[in-house]
Protein backbone atom coordinates (compact mmCIF):
# COMPACT_ATOMS: atom_id res chain seq x y z
CA UNK A 1 0.00 0.00 0.00
CA UNK A 2 1.32 3.46 -0.90
CA UNK A 3 2.30 6.01 1.73
CA UNK A 4 -0.72 8.01 2.95
CA UNK A 5 -1.04 11.72 2.28
CA UNK A 6 -2.01 13.82 5.27
CA UNK A 7 -4.59 15.79 3.30
CA UNK A 8 -6.46 12.56 2.54
CA UNK A 9 -6.80 11.87 6.28
CA UNK A 10 -8.17 15.31 7.22
CA UNK A 11 -11.86 16.07 7.59
CA UNK A 12 -13.85 18.87 9.13
CA UNK A 13 -15.32 17.95 12.51
CA UNK A 14 -18.69 18.87 11.00
CA UNK A 15 -18.35 16.14 8.34
CA UNK A 16 -20.58 13.12 8.81
CA UNK A 17 -19.48 9.84 10.32
CA UNK A 18 -20.29 8.25 6.96
CA UNK A 19 -17.78 10.56 5.25
CA UNK A 20 -15.16 9.50 7.78
CA UNK A 21 -15.85 5.85 7.05
CA UNK A 22 -15.39 6.45 3.32
CA UNK A 23 -12.10 8.26 3.94
CA UNK A 24 -10.82 5.35 6.05
CA UNK A 25 -11.77 2.90 3.31
CA UNK A 26 -10.12 4.98 0.59
CA UNK A 27 -6.83 5.45 2.42
CA UNK A 28 -6.56 2.06 4.09
CA UNK A 29 -5.51 3.82 7.30
CA UNK A 30 -7.15 3.15 10.66
CA UNK A 31 -7.82 6.76 11.70
CA UNK A 32 -9.15 10.05 10.45
CA UNK A 33 -8.07 13.45 11.80
CA UNK A 34 -10.76 16.08 12.36
CA UNK A 35 -10.05 19.81 12.29
CA UNK A 36 -12.09 22.79 13.43
CA UNK A 37 -12.93 25.95 11.48
CA UNK A 38 -9.43 27.31 12.22
CA UNK A 39 -7.80 24.14 10.78
CA UNK A 40 -6.66 23.12 14.27
CA UNK A 41 -6.79 19.50 15.34
CA UNK A 42 -10.15 18.85 16.99
CA UNK A 43 -9.67 15.14 17.58
CA UNK A 44 -9.19 11.71 16.08
CA UNK A 45 -11.65 8.98 15.11
CA UNK A 46 -10.44 5.42 14.60
CA UNK A 47 -12.31 2.75 12.68
CA UNK A 48 -12.88 0.90 15.95
CA UNK A 49 -14.36 3.97 17.62
CA UNK A 50 -16.66 4.53 14.66
CA UNK A 51 -17.93 0.94 14.79
CA UNK A 52 -18.54 1.04 18.52
CA UNK A 53 -20.47 4.28 18.12
CA UNK A 54 -22.67 2.81 15.39
CA UNK A 55 -23.38 -0.27 17.50
CA UNK A 56 -24.44 2.09 20.31
CA UNK A 57 -27.01 3.51 17.92
CA UNK A 58 -25.24 6.65 16.70
CA UNK A 59 -26.55 7.63 13.25
CA UNK A 60 -23.90 7.55 10.50
CA UNK A 61 -25.28 10.89 9.33
CA UNK A 62 -24.33 12.50 12.63
CA UNK A 63 -21.35 14.87 12.67
CA UNK A 64 -17.93 13.43 13.34
CA UNK A 65 -17.61 15.76 16.35
CA UNK A 66 -19.98 13.50 18.31
CA UNK A 67 -17.55 10.59 18.47
CA UNK A 68 -14.10 12.22 18.41
CA UNK A 69 -11.32 11.33 20.78
CA UNK A 70 -10.47 14.85 21.89
CA UNK A 71 -7.20 13.88 23.57
CA UNK A 72 -5.32 11.82 20.99
CA UNK A 73 -1.62 11.06 21.17
CA UNK A 74 0.15 13.38 18.70
CA UNK A 75 3.64 14.82 18.38
CA UNK A 76 4.37 18.51 18.58
CA UNK A 77 6.83 19.94 16.10
CA UNK A 78 9.17 20.60 19.02
CA UNK A 79 9.15 16.89 19.90
CA UNK A 80 11.01 16.13 16.69
CA UNK A 81 14.00 18.02 18.05
CA UNK A 82 13.99 15.86 21.17
CA UNK A 83 14.43 12.17 20.29
CA UNK A 84 13.58 11.03 23.83
CA UNK A 85 10.27 12.94 23.86
CA UNK A 86 9.42 11.74 20.36
CA UNK A 87 10.05 8.10 21.20
CA UNK A 88 8.01 8.41 24.39
CA UNK A 89 5.04 9.75 22.42
CA UNK A 90 5.46 7.02 19.81
CA UNK A 91 5.46 4.33 22.51
CA UNK A 92 2.33 5.83 24.06
CA UNK A 93 0.61 5.80 20.67
CA UNK A 94 1.51 2.15 20.09
CA UNK A 95 0.27 1.25 23.56
CA UNK A 96 -3.13 2.73 22.72
CA UNK A 97 -3.29 1.61 19.10
CA UNK A 98 -0.94 -1.31 18.34
CA UNK A 99 -1.93 -1.18 14.65
CA UNK A 100 -0.59 2.36 14.20
CA UNK A 101 2.00 2.90 11.49
CA UNK A 102 2.12 6.70 11.53
CA UNK A 103 2.09 9.49 14.11
CA UNK A 104 0.57 12.91 13.48
CA UNK A 105 2.75 15.98 14.01
CA UNK A 106 1.04 19.29 14.80
CA UNK A 107 2.55 22.78 14.64
CA UNK A 108 2.64 25.42 17.38
CA UNK A 109 -1.00 26.34 16.63
CA UNK A 110 -2.01 22.66 16.84
CA UNK A 111 -2.64 22.42 13.12
CA UNK A 112 -1.82 19.07 11.47
CA UNK A 113 1.55 19.48 9.79
CA UNK A 114 2.85 16.07 8.73
CA UNK A 115 2.79 12.32 9.26
CA UNK A 116 5.82 10.51 10.63
CA UNK A 117 6.29 6.77 10.07
CA UNK A 118 6.71 5.01 13.41
CA UNK A 119 9.37 2.79 11.85
CA UNK A 120 11.55 5.92 11.72
CA UNK A 121 11.79 5.82 15.52
CA UNK A 122 14.46 3.13 15.59
CA UNK A 123 14.19 2.33 19.30
CA UNK A 124 10.41 2.23 19.42
CA UNK A 125 9.07 -1.29 19.75
CA UNK A 126 5.61 -2.43 20.61
CA UNK A 127 5.19 -5.22 23.12
CA UNK A 128 5.07 -8.76 21.75
CA UNK A 129 1.32 -8.77 22.22
CA UNK A 130 0.96 -5.41 20.47
CA UNK A 131 3.24 -6.49 17.64
CA UNK A 132 1.13 -9.58 17.06
CA UNK A 133 -1.96 -7.37 16.80
CA UNK A 134 -0.59 -5.28 13.98
CA UNK A 135 -1.77 -5.72 10.43
CA UNK A 136 -5.10 -5.44 8.74
CA UNK A 137 -7.55 -7.96 10.17
CA UNK A 138 -9.20 -10.28 7.67
CA UNK A 139 -11.88 -12.90 8.21
CA UNK A 140 -11.49 -15.74 5.71
CA UNK A 141 -14.71 -17.76 5.67
CA UNK A 142 -13.73 -21.26 4.57
CA UNK A 143 -10.16 -20.51 5.65
CA UNK A 144 -9.27 -24.19 6.17
CA UNK A 145 -10.53 -25.28 2.75
CA UNK A 146 -8.93 -26.01 -0.61
CA UNK A 147 -8.40 -22.34 -1.51
CA UNK A 148 -8.78 -20.90 1.98
CA UNK A 149 -5.85 -22.80 3.51
CA UNK A 150 -3.56 -21.32 0.84
CA UNK A 151 -5.06 -17.82 1.04
CA UNK A 152 -4.68 -17.80 4.83
CA UNK A 153 -0.97 -18.54 4.49
CA UNK A 154 -0.51 -15.94 1.77
CA UNK A 155 -2.17 -13.21 3.84
CA UNK A 156 -0.10 -14.08 6.90
CA UNK A 157 3.07 -13.83 4.81
CA UNK A 158 1.98 -10.30 3.82
CA UNK A 159 1.50 -9.15 7.39
CA UNK A 160 -2.25 -9.54 7.76
CA UNK A 161 -3.97 -10.90 10.84
CA UNK A 162 -6.18 -13.80 9.75
CA UNK A 163 -9.20 -15.29 11.42
CA UNK A 164 -10.38 -18.43 9.61
CA UNK A 165 -14.03 -19.34 10.12
CA UNK A 166 -14.61 -22.88 8.93
CA UNK A 167 -17.05 -25.67 9.71
CA UNK A 168 -14.13 -28.13 9.37
CA UNK A 169 -16.25 -30.63 7.48
CA UNK A 170 -12.99 -32.14 6.22
CA UNK A 171 -10.99 -31.68 9.41
CA UNK A 172 -8.57 -29.05 10.67
CA UNK A 173 -5.34 -30.66 9.42
CA UNK A 174 -4.93 -28.19 6.49
CA UNK A 175 -4.22 -25.33 8.94
CA UNK A 176 -2.88 -27.33 11.85
CA UNK A 177 0.62 -25.94 11.34
CA UNK A 178 -0.73 -22.38 11.69
CA UNK A 179 -2.07 -22.95 15.21
CA UNK A 180 0.91 -21.28 16.89
CA UNK A 181 1.18 -18.38 14.46
CA UNK A 182 0.70 -15.14 16.45
CA UNK A 183 -1.50 -13.59 13.76
CA UNK A 184 -3.69 -16.60 12.97
CA UNK A 185 -6.89 -17.67 14.67
CA UNK A 186 -9.09 -20.65 13.77
CA UNK A 187 -12.76 -20.30 14.63
CA UNK A 188 -14.78 -23.47 14.02
CA UNK A 189 -18.34 -22.71 13.03
CA UNK A 190 -21.02 -22.75 10.37
CA UNK A 191 -21.93 -19.53 8.56
CA UNK A 192 -25.58 -20.53 8.84
CA UNK A 193 -25.28 -19.74 12.56
CA UNK A 194 -25.91 -15.98 12.88
CA UNK A 195 -24.51 -15.83 16.43
CA UNK A 196 -21.29 -17.41 15.16
CA UNK A 197 -21.09 -14.84 12.35
CA UNK A 198 -21.55 -11.97 14.81
CA UNK A 199 -18.71 -13.19 17.02
CA UNK A 200 -16.44 -13.91 14.08
CA UNK A 201 -16.82 -10.33 12.78
CA UNK A 202 -15.59 -8.71 15.99
CA UNK A 203 -12.56 -6.52 15.29
CA UNK A 204 -12.46 -7.43 11.58
CA UNK A 205 -11.55 -4.97 8.80
CA UNK A 206 -12.32 -7.06 5.71
CA UNK A 207 -14.03 -10.33 4.83
CA UNK A 208 -13.21 -12.86 2.13
CA UNK A 209 -16.11 -15.26 1.80
CA UNK A 210 -15.08 -18.61 0.33
CA UNK A 211 -17.65 -20.54 2.35
CA UNK A 212 -19.92 -22.72 0.21
CA UNK A 213 -21.11 -26.17 -0.66
CA UNK A 214 -18.90 -26.34 -3.72
CA UNK A 215 -19.60 -28.23 -6.91
CA UNK A 216 -22.60 -29.37 -8.91
CA UNK A 217 -22.67 -32.92 -7.51
CA UNK A 218 -22.26 -31.83 -3.88
CA UNK A 219 -25.12 -29.32 -4.20
CA UNK A 220 -27.36 -31.82 -5.97
CA UNK A 221 -26.79 -34.32 -3.17
CA UNK A 222 -27.63 -31.81 -0.41
CA UNK A 223 -29.94 -29.24 -2.02
CA UNK A 224 -31.37 -27.75 1.19
CA UNK A 225 -27.93 -27.32 2.73
CA UNK A 226 -26.66 -25.82 -0.53
CA UNK A 227 -29.42 -23.20 -0.62
CA UNK A 228 -28.97 -22.37 3.08
CA UNK A 229 -25.18 -22.06 2.80
CA UNK A 230 -24.59 -20.74 -0.71
CA UNK A 231 -27.41 -18.23 -0.78
CA UNK A 232 -29.16 -17.49 2.51
CA UNK A 233 -26.08 -17.58 4.76
CA UNK A 234 -23.95 -15.65 2.27
CA UNK A 235 -26.52 -12.87 2.05
CA UNK A 236 -26.84 -12.81 5.85
CA UNK A 237 -23.07 -12.56 6.23
CA UNK A 238 -22.93 -9.66 3.78
CA UNK A 239 -25.76 -7.91 5.61
CA UNK A 240 -23.96 -8.39 8.93
CA UNK A 241 -20.78 -6.88 7.44
CA UNK A 242 -22.79 -3.91 6.23
CA UNK A 243 -24.29 -3.45 9.70
CA UNK A 244 -20.89 -3.69 11.39
CA UNK A 245 -19.38 -1.24 8.87
CA UNK A 246 -17.01 -3.83 7.43
CA UNK A 247 -17.08 -2.30 4.00
CA UNK A 248 -14.58 -4.45 2.11
CA UNK A 249 -16.32 -7.75 1.35
CA UNK A 250 -15.05 -10.16 -1.32
CA UNK A 251 -17.35 -12.96 -2.41
CA UNK A 252 -16.12 -16.08 -4.22
CA UNK A 253 -18.49 -16.85 -7.07
CA UNK A 254 -17.86 -19.05 -10.09
CA UNK A 255 -17.55 -18.88 -13.87
CA UNK A 256 -20.14 -21.68 -13.86
CA UNK A 257 -22.76 -18.93 -13.76
CA UNK A 258 -22.17 -18.57 -17.53
CA UNK A 259 -23.35 -22.15 -18.02
CA UNK A 260 -23.32 -22.87 -21.74
CA UNK A 261 -22.70 -20.18 -24.32
CA UNK A 262 -21.92 -19.90 -28.02
CA UNK A 263 -21.31 -16.14 -27.75
CA UNK A 264 -17.53 -16.30 -28.00
CA UNK A 265 -15.32 -15.13 -25.14
CA UNK A 266 -17.45 -14.03 -22.18
CA UNK A 267 -16.63 -10.95 -20.12
CA UNK A 268 -18.25 -9.82 -16.87
CA UNK A 269 -21.18 -8.22 -18.73
CA UNK A 270 -22.14 -11.42 -20.56
CA UNK A 271 -25.60 -12.86 -19.84
CA UNK A 272 -25.72 -15.56 -17.18
CA UNK A 273 -27.03 -19.05 -17.88
CA UNK A 274 -26.61 -21.15 -14.71
CA UNK A 275 -27.31 -24.81 -15.44
CA UNK A 276 -27.01 -26.31 -11.95
CA UNK A 277 -28.18 -25.65 -8.41
CA UNK A 278 -24.61 -24.68 -7.51
CA UNK A 279 -24.43 -22.07 -10.26
CA UNK A 280 -27.94 -20.79 -9.54
CA UNK A 281 -27.16 -20.38 -5.84
CA UNK A 282 -24.07 -18.34 -6.72
CA UNK A 283 -26.04 -16.19 -9.16
CA UNK A 284 -28.67 -15.47 -6.51
CA UNK A 285 -25.96 -14.67 -3.97
CA UNK A 286 -24.34 -12.18 -6.33
CA UNK A 287 -27.67 -10.43 -6.78
CA UNK A 288 -28.44 -10.44 -3.06
CA UNK A 289 -25.01 -9.11 -2.09
CA UNK A 290 -24.99 -6.32 -4.66
CA UNK A 291 -28.48 -5.28 -3.55
CA UNK A 292 -26.91 -4.34 -0.18
CA UNK A 293 -24.25 -2.07 -1.69
CA UNK A 294 -24.38 1.60 -0.74
CA UNK A 295 -21.97 4.52 -0.37
CA UNK A 296 -20.00 2.60 2.23
CA UNK A 297 -20.59 -1.11 1.73
CA UNK A 298 -18.60 -1.98 -1.38
CA UNK A 299 -18.65 -5.72 -2.10
CA UNK A 300 -16.58 -7.36 -4.82
CA UNK A 301 -17.61 -10.48 -6.75
CA UNK A 302 -14.85 -12.85 -7.90
CA UNK A 303 -16.08 -15.36 -10.49
CA UNK A 304 -13.47 -18.07 -10.33
CA UNK A 305 -12.33 -20.39 -13.05
CA UNK A 306 -12.17 -24.10 -12.26
CA UNK A 307 -9.32 -24.51 -9.80
CA UNK A 308 -6.63 -27.16 -9.79
CA UNK A 309 -3.31 -27.90 -8.13
CA UNK A 310 -1.83 -28.99 -4.84
CA UNK A 311 -3.31 -27.71 -1.56
CA UNK A 312 -2.99 -28.65 2.13
CA UNK A 313 -6.68 -29.58 1.82
CA UNK A 314 -6.32 -31.65 -1.31
CA UNK A 315 -9.30 -32.27 -3.60
CA UNK A 316 -9.69 -34.96 -6.24
CA UNK A 317 -13.07 -33.83 -7.55
CA UNK A 318 -11.67 -31.06 -9.77
CA UNK A 319 -11.02 -31.94 -13.39
CA UNK A 320 -7.20 -31.60 -13.54
CA UNK A 321 -6.73 -33.18 -10.12
CA UNK A 322 -9.22 -35.95 -10.91
CA UNK A 323 -7.55 -36.90 -14.18
CA UNK A 324 -4.12 -36.87 -12.54
CA UNK A 325 -5.26 -39.07 -9.67
CA UNK A 326 -6.92 -41.54 -12.04
CA UNK A 327 -3.86 -41.65 -14.29
CA UNK A 328 -1.48 -42.35 -11.40
CA UNK A 329 -3.67 -44.52 -9.15
CA UNK A 330 -5.84 -46.30 -11.73
CA UNK A 331 -3.75 -46.22 -14.89
CA UNK A 332 -6.39 -44.51 -17.01
CA UNK A 333 -7.59 -41.07 -18.03
CA UNK A 334 -11.26 -41.03 -18.99
CA UNK A 335 -12.92 -38.28 -21.04
CA UNK A 336 -16.71 -38.30 -21.32
CA UNK A 337 -18.70 -36.82 -24.20
CA UNK A 338 -15.74 -36.33 -26.53
CA UNK A 339 -14.14 -33.62 -24.39
CA UNK A 340 -14.75 -30.67 -26.72
CA UNK A 341 -16.26 -28.54 -23.94
CA UNK A 342 -14.29 -25.43 -22.98
CA UNK A 343 -13.29 -24.72 -19.39
CA UNK A 344 -11.38 -21.82 -17.86
CA UNK A 345 -8.76 -23.14 -15.43
CA UNK A 346 -6.65 -21.54 -12.70
CA UNK A 347 -4.08 -22.89 -10.26
CA UNK A 348 -5.24 -22.55 -6.65
CA UNK A 349 -2.06 -20.61 -5.75
CA UNK A 350 -2.88 -18.04 -8.44
CA UNK A 351 -6.45 -17.81 -7.19
CA UNK A 352 -5.16 -16.94 -3.71
CA UNK A 353 -2.94 -14.25 -5.22
CA UNK A 354 -5.96 -12.74 -7.00
CA UNK A 355 -7.87 -12.44 -3.72
CA UNK A 356 -4.86 -10.92 -1.96
CA UNK A 357 -4.49 -8.31 -4.71
CA UNK A 358 -8.16 -7.47 -4.46
CA UNK A 359 -7.76 -6.88 -0.71
CA UNK A 360 -4.77 -4.61 -1.32
CA UNK A 361 -6.28 -2.59 -4.18
CA UNK A 362 -7.86 0.82 -3.54
CA UNK A 363 -11.53 0.26 -2.80
CA UNK A 364 -12.47 2.63 -5.63
CA UNK A 365 -11.00 0.11 -8.07
CA UNK A 366 -12.68 -3.02 -6.76
CA UNK A 367 -15.78 -1.93 -4.83
CA UNK A 368 -19.10 -3.03 -6.42
CA UNK A 369 -17.13 -4.70 -9.23
CA UNK A 370 -17.26 -8.18 -10.74
CA UNK A 371 -14.06 -9.88 -11.87
CA UNK A 372 -13.62 -13.09 -13.80
CA UNK A 373 -10.64 -14.73 -12.07
CA UNK A 374 -8.53 -16.92 -14.30
CA UNK A 375 -6.02 -17.05 -17.12
CA UNK A 376 -6.67 -16.35 -20.79
CA UNK A 377 -4.01 -18.90 -21.72
CA UNK A 378 -5.78 -21.55 -19.63
CA UNK A 379 -9.11 -21.51 -21.43
CA UNK A 380 -8.82 -25.12 -22.58
CA UNK A 381 -10.94 -28.01 -23.80
CA UNK A 382 -11.42 -31.06 -21.59
CA UNK A 383 -9.71 -33.30 -24.14
CA UNK A 384 -6.65 -31.04 -24.04
CA UNK A 385 -6.43 -31.42 -20.26
CA UNK A 386 -6.53 -35.20 -20.65
CA UNK A 387 -3.75 -35.13 -23.24
CA UNK A 388 -1.52 -33.01 -21.00
CA UNK A 389 -2.05 -35.39 -18.09
CA UNK A 390 -1.41 -38.38 -20.36
CA UNK A 391 1.85 -36.85 -21.59
CA UNK A 392 3.16 -36.68 -18.01
CA UNK A 393 1.75 -40.10 -17.06
CA UNK A 394 2.21 -41.96 -20.37
CA UNK A 395 1.66 -45.41 -18.84
CA UNK A 396 -1.97 -44.49 -18.23
CA UNK A 397 -4.50 -45.36 -20.93
CA UNK A 398 -6.34 -42.40 -22.51
CA UNK A 399 -10.01 -43.31 -22.98
CA UNK A 400 -12.40 -41.01 -24.83
CA UNK A 401 -16.05 -41.99 -24.43
CA UNK A 402 -19.33 -40.76 -25.85
CA UNK A 403 -22.40 -40.57 -23.68
CA UNK A 404 -23.00 -38.55 -20.52
CA UNK A 405 -21.45 -35.11 -20.68
CA UNK A 406 -21.28 -32.04 -18.47
CA UNK A 407 -23.27 -29.45 -20.41
CA UNK A 408 -21.16 -26.51 -19.22
CA UNK A 409 -19.23 -25.05 -22.14
CA UNK A 410 -17.84 -21.51 -22.01
CA UNK A 411 -14.74 -19.50 -22.88
CA UNK A 412 -14.07 -16.62 -20.50
CA UNK A 413 -12.29 -13.26 -20.77
CA UNK A 414 -9.96 -12.26 -17.94
CA UNK A 415 -8.92 -8.92 -19.38
CA UNK A 416 -10.58 -6.89 -16.61
CA UNK A 417 -8.66 -8.44 -13.71
CA UNK A 418 -5.45 -8.39 -15.75
CA UNK A 419 -5.72 -4.65 -16.36
CA UNK A 420 -7.30 -3.56 -13.07
CA UNK A 421 -5.19 -5.62 -10.65
CA UNK A 422 -2.22 -6.38 -12.91
CA UNK A 423 -2.97 -10.05 -12.31
CA UNK A 424 -1.33 -12.81 -14.34
CA UNK A 425 -1.32 -16.53 -13.61
CA UNK A 426 2.13 -17.81 -12.67
CA UNK A 427 1.42 -21.55 -12.46
CA UNK A 428 0.64 -24.03 -15.21
CA UNK A 429 -1.22 -27.32 -15.59
CA UNK A 430 1.85 -29.45 -16.26
CA UNK A 431 3.65 -28.44 -13.06
CA UNK A 432 0.48 -29.10 -11.04
CA UNK A 433 0.14 -32.58 -12.55
CA UNK A 434 3.77 -33.37 -11.69
CA UNK A 435 3.32 -32.16 -8.09
CA UNK A 436 0.18 -34.24 -7.54
CA UNK A 437 1.77 -37.28 -9.21
CA UNK A 438 4.76 -37.00 -6.88
CA UNK A 439 2.52 -36.71 -3.79
CA UNK A 440 0.56 -39.84 -4.70
CA UNK A 441 3.56 -41.96 -5.68
CA UNK A 442 5.64 -40.95 -2.64
CA UNK A 443 2.91 -41.74 -0.15
CA UNK A 444 2.70 -38.09 0.94
CA UNK A 445 -1.05 -38.52 0.61
CA UNK A 446 -3.10 -41.22 2.25
CA UNK A 447 -5.43 -43.45 0.27
CA UNK A 448 -6.76 -41.20 -2.53
CA UNK A 449 -10.17 -42.82 -2.12
CA UNK A 450 -10.68 -41.27 1.33
CA UNK A 451 -13.75 -39.02 1.53
CA UNK A 452 -11.74 -36.11 2.92
CA UNK A 453 -10.33 -35.53 -0.57
CA UNK A 454 -13.75 -34.99 -2.12
CA UNK A 455 -16.50 -32.42 -1.67
CA UNK A 456 -18.80 -35.17 -2.84
CA UNK A 457 -18.44 -38.90 -2.58
CA UNK A 458 -15.92 -40.33 -5.11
Amino acid sequence: MSEPRLRDLLLSETASIKEAMRAIDRTGQRVIYAVDSQKRLAGVASDGEIRRAILRGVDVRAPLSEILNREPVVLAAADLKNPFAARAKARELLARMPDSRYALVVDALRRPAQLIALKDFARVRASKKAASERGRRVLVVGGAGYLGSILSRKLLSRGYRVRALDALLFGGAPVEDLAKHPRFELDQGDIRDISKITRALEGIDAVVNLGAIVGDTACKGKPEMAIETNYLANKTLADACRYHQINRFIFASTCSVYGRSDDGVLDEKAPLNPLSLYARSKTQSEEGIFALADENFSPTIMRMATLYGWSPRMRFDLVVNTMTMMAVAQGRVVVHGGGKQWRPLLHVEDAAEAFARCLEAPIEKVGTQIFNVGSTAQNVQIIDIARRVHKIVPKAKLIVQDGAVDLRDYNVSFKKIETTLDFRAEHGIEDAVKRIKRAIESGELEDVRLSKYYNQEP
